[in-house]
């Protein structure tokens, strides 16, 4: 099983002798934007190669507590939250690594494109030290959450909190804000860093989702290598030369096919496929027909 959540203490340590330690998986947590909560709340994930890669979309909703979410919130506007993980380069990776969400802007989309942008870089120092610093973390068993009324996500992931913290180890702030009633979509962004000696970019994983817009809440995420959802293409151009004519469509997937058609009368209808379809490898996509020597033509583009 995959996901928990939990509220604050890391899947990377033990936070005393009640909680044992999970190092190495992800996490994400919840906590108070205006800090006036008694609690924070965390959901351990599980350790990532269990979520990546995947060519299905992982439903994590059992791992969601809307009364701890509630808790959290404790009569605020909105919560914030988060995915975060690090790996000292022995557990599920050979070399040190952090993981990190940032906000996604554009909603679902393609999930192999990123809806963020993370140009920081990091070495094996700053995964190291953030690995260590976490070990503090509360972190419920693997497909668990709970509150943890010592905060320790507000402490030790919250910025404002300074030296030892996720964001001044990583120069990153994972947190977004969410609202009830709500769509949150985060980037889980990786940085892998092979040697002790200089630094490497963050890598875009794919997307997790929290909708709190239902009467149940849904948490789910989204590897690259899940398909895009087709969408229906747009006509944007038709251009005739000779008896060639030439259609532009918006709206296309990438990795999708999109097919020309056209009919001679709409009265009656009757949609013959014309030309090859062609694979977009973009928004926009351009289908050819050089048989028009019709007096007229109508035409379509469909999405395979």
């Amino acid at each position: 099983m995959i996901g928990a959540i939990s509220a604050c203490q890391s899947a990377f340590g033990q936070y005393g002798p009640v909680y044992p330690s999970y190092p190495n998986d992800l996490v994400m947590g919840f906590q108070n934007a205006g800090g006036g909560a008694p609690d924070c709340y965390e959901i351990n994930l599980g350790s990532p190669a269990n979520i990546l890669g995947q060519s299905m979309v992982l439903v994590l909703s059992s791992d969601f507590s809307l009364s701890d979410f509630d808790t959290v919130l404790n009569g605020s506007s909105s919560v914030y939250a988060g995915v975060i993980g690090a790996d000292n380069g022995s557990g599920a990776y050979i070399t040190p690594d952090i993981f990190v969400t940032q906000l996604r802007s554009g909603g679902p989309g393609n999930p192999a494109v990123a809806g963020s942008t993370v140009t920081q870089q990091d070495g094996q120092t700053a995964e190291n030290t953030t690995y260590s610093d976490l070990g503090t973390l509360y972190t419920p068993a693997v497909g668990t959450g709970g509150l943890d009324p010592n905060n320790t996500w507000e402490s030790l992931v919250d910025p404002d909190n300074g030296s030892g913290t996720f964001q001044s180890n990583t120069g990153l702030n994972p947190d977004s804000s969410v609202s009830p009633s709500t769509v949150l979509y985060e980037d889980l962004w990786e940085n892998s860093d092979p040697s002790s000696r200089g630094t490497t970019g963050f890598t875009y994983l794919g997307y997790f989702t929290l909708d709190l817009t239902g009467s149940s809440p849904k948490l789910t995420f989204t590897s690259t290598n899940v398909p895009a959802s087709l969408t229906q293409p747009k006509i944007a151009s038709v251009k005739k030369v000779g008896s060639t004519v030439t259609v532009i469509s918006s709206n296309a997937v990438s990795s999708h096919s999109y097919q020309l058609q056209y009919t001679a009368s709409l009265n009656p209808i009757n949609w013959i496929s014309v030309g090859s379809s062609v694979v977009a490898n973009g928004t926009m996509v351009t289908n050819t027909d050089t048989t028009a020597t019709d007096s007229q033509r109508f035409y379509q583009v469909t999405a395979q």
